[in-house]
């Protein structure tokens, strides 16, 4: 089927498809206004699966790909919608209408229809009290029972699983991390009321199952810890008495450090050592140098300077200080400040020194300031080796106290060393115990609930637009789909051939020619042909007429048989067109009228015919045959005063119930064919319907070629099948087919 041909089916069809399309609208129109008004709530959450927050589900895997999201997210959806959630919300809408019917002013969201879920009242009332009672009860556990109300009892109210879930939409917004929750219902506050309370409870589940995993293990370590804790504790206690009542130390690490003290004080106190003797030998060249300018002034500038008040006190407090840090030292104390003290002291000792110049009126000259500052250089000495010889001793004291300290330590005892070895496995095992609790009590501290509120329950003020117009463009839309469909598949059902193409591709036979279907009430063939028709659909009959006229005249055949499967198709018309679309040609034309069955073309005769008769033996074909034709005539297809016709005559017969073979049968009717042909150009031949007589296969051998004419309005059955074939089977005899009363749209 070609684009044009199914265009035309609509078109012809075209009041049928509007009447759909108006009814389809009106009546989606009209039933959209009778439906109740419909009021939607909604909250949007956020999940925490893409914007992390609280614990992680995947604590080994932080790289979550993006199935893992979708799964996620699906996962989350489902646990939502599932009965154990919407069990939650049945309970709590149940409870609120019972209590509301039971109130003076109260106001149930719906009223409840327990006729239709056929539920007595004391069904109800038992109900009612189970309900009340595993409420209660999920209250405190957070989930229901499953036998916590009666489904007859959820179902009187609307508020069963099914009438909840179908008006519960969760979905997803994009691809963000939130979730849209919305219901749907008649009742404004019932829409508000089952969102709000709904995330409320399913929060509180939600949060619970989180946290189930990690409080399970979050007691199992502090099991573990607690009993690591107890055996610690015990073999403390038990290393405690046994060193209280043996009088034990750990002398084994005391002895080690003591030792390591006495190490560190060996290396300062041979540090001490080595500065005395440099100290000296710079003091003795200093004195040298200034034995040269007077031993008198040198040693006065010198005690003055020793002697003095501010320089003792400074000398006297660093010394302190030295004593200190090398106790401090032995002790294994850190001594930075004592030696930042000392530094500081120092450096006050020497501005003092640089400040006294105790040179007198009668002196002035004989000192200048390189041997004043050579005089102040060995004072500085002399006091640095007063305070390393103080330090040296320092030393030596304090390591003589500690190797005695280390000679009283007592030598470990063989129990307290395995006591101590147990307790360090112990230790061990309570150290791995405490780690395990602290992450596992982190982790729980740690984690919350990942769903929170973005956009807070919505009242629906409003009720949602019923979108009359858009349903009913939609479903006008729909129902001329559904009729056009339907009449593509009754046209493709259809085995009529109303078109050309469907001619060629049902009955594999050779179109010679098309001819459009024409009223013929008033037909006139000498105008038909000899002016131009102002009807259209003439105009087009007429060259097609001549089209097939021309295949003919191409085709080299003098008799030529007019066939088709079954009668009424216009066999008779088109021999007659043909016939007189030939004459017009100069061509001369018989027509002999053997189709005994239906004998149209017998009445086109005037005056003197031949008349073939079945009836009697006397008047069989061939009797008086030579004697005259008729010439072809008739008030409804011809003008009486057509010339043309006098170019046809017709061999016409009675009819009758023989076959062909019968009425011709030893009347070598070929012999009598080849003289007509010696006469006239053409000679046509018209047999009955080949579904039912067998006329055409007795006529064929008489014929050069077959014609087989076929209307566009008869459908191709099941009896066509043979006639088909064995005009198929005809080859080269066949010279095709003419298509009659085709529609000019589906040309």
């Amino acid at each position: 089927m070609d684009l044009g041909y199914l265009i035309n089916i609509l078109l012809k069809r075209k009041w049928l498809l509007l009447s759909v399309i108006l009814i389809s609208s009106i009546s989606t129109f009209l039933l959209i206004g009778r439906l109740p008004y419909a009021y939607k709530s909604k909250a949007v959450i956020s999940t925490g699966i893409i914007d992390y927050k609280g614990v992680s589900l995947q604590m080994d895997n932080p790289f979550i790909q993006q199935f893992q999201i979708e799964s996620s997210f699906n996962s989350l959806i489902e646990k939502m919608k599932s009965r154990t959630s919407i069990k939650l919300l049945t309970d709590t809408l149940l409870i609120h209408d019972v209590e509301a019917e039971k109130m003076v002013n109260g106001k149930p969201f719906r009223p409840a229809d327990f006729v239709r879920v056929e539920m007595t009242e004391d069904e109800r009332d038992k109900a009612v009290l189970k309900l009340k009672a595993s409420f209660n009860d999920s209250l405190l556990n957070t989930k229901p029972s499953p036998e916590h109300y009666n489904n007859l009892l959820a179902e009187g109210y609307g508020y069963d699983f099914e009438s909840l879930w179908k008006k519960l939409e969760i979905k997803r917004i994009g691809e963000t991390d939130y979730l849209s929750v919305e219901f749907e219902s008649e009742n404004p506050e019932l829409s508000y009321f089952v969102v709000d309370v709904f995330l409320k409870k399913f929060f509180k589940t939600h949060e619970t199952d989180l946290s189930a995993k990690e409080n399970k293990a979050l007691d199992f370590a502090t099991k573990q810890f607690d009993a690591r804790k107890v055996e610690l504790d015990t073999i403390t206690k038990l290393i405690d008495d046994y060193k209280r009542s043996n009088n034990l130390v750990d002398a084994s690490s005391q002895r080690e450090g003591v030792v390591s003290h006495i190490k560190d004080l060996e290396l300062k106190l041979e540090e001490s050592r080595l500065q005395i003797p440099a100290l000296k030998a710079n003091i003795a060249s200093l004195e040298k140098q200034i034995m040269a300018l007077g031993i008198g002034l040198a040693s006065d500038f010198s005690n003055k300077i020793l002697y003095s008040e501010d320089v003792n006190d400074i000398d006297s407090r660093i010394k302190k200080l030295q004593e200190k840090k090398v106790e401090e030292f032995a002790n294994g104390k850190n001594t930075d400040a004592i030696d930042k003290r000392i530094e500081f002291l120092r450096k006050e000792q020497a501005a003092n020194i640089q400040r006294i110049v105790p040179v007198s009126p009668n002196h002035k000259g004989k000192l200048d300031d390189q041997n004043i500052q050579m005089i102040q250089d060995k004072v500085k000495k002399q006091l640095d080796l007063e305070l390393a010889i103080a330090s040296f001793d320092s030393y030596q004291r304090e390591i003589s106290r500690l190797q005695a300290k280390a000679n009283m330590l007592t030598i470990n005892d063989n129990e307290l060393a395995s006591l101590m070895e147990e307790k360090d496995r112990i230790d061990k095992e309570y150290s791995s115990a405490r780690d395990k609790y602290e992450n596992a009590k982190s982790y729980t501290e740690g984690s919350e609930n990942p769903l929170s509120i973005i956009e807070a329950t919505e009242f629906p003020f409003q009720a949602e637009s019923k979108h009359r117009a858009i349903f009913a463009g939609f479903a006008g839309v729909a129902g001329g789909s559904i009729a056009s469909i339907i009449l593509f598949l009754l046209a493709f059902i259809d085995s009529s051939l109303q078109s050309p193409s469907q001619f060629q591709r049902i009955t594999k036979l050779p179109l010679i020619g098309y001819v459009n279907k024409v009223k013929v009430h008033d037909m006139n063939l000498n105008n038909l042909f000899l002016s131009i028709q102002a009807r259209p659909e003439l105009e087009t009959f007429k060259e097609d007429i001549r089209k097939i006229r021309t295949v003919i005249e191409g085709s080299g055949a003098k008799c030529v048989l007019f066939t088709s499967p079954k009668p009424q198709e216009g066999k008779s018309f088109l021999v007659v067109l043909l016939a007189y679309a030939l004459s017009l040609n100069d061509r001369k034309i018989l027509i002999i009228d053997t189709n005994f069955k239906n004998n149209t073309l017998s009445g086109y005769k005037t005056n003197s015919f031949i008349e073939i008769t079945t009836d009697s033996p006397k008047s069989k074909m061939g009797l008086g045959l030579g004697d005259g034709y008729g010439h072809l005539s008739n008030p409804e297809t011809a003008a009486a005063n057509d010339s043309n016709l006098q170019s046809i005559d017709i061999v016409a017969n009675k009819g009758g119930s023989q076959s062909p073979a019968e009425v011709l049968a030893g009347k070598n009717f070929k012999k009598v064919i080849e003289q007509y042909g010696k006469k006239y150009d053409f000679i046509f031949m018209e047999a009955a319907a080949m579904n039912k007589f067998s006329d055409t296969r007795e006529l064929v051998p008489f014929a050069d070629k077959v014609i087989t004419v076929m209307s566009a309005e008869s459908p191709i059955g099941s009896e066509d099948k043979d006639t088909l074939e064995y005009l198929r089977g005809l080859d080269s005899k066949m010279l095709g087919g003419i298509l009659n009363m085709v529609d000019v749209k589906n040309i």
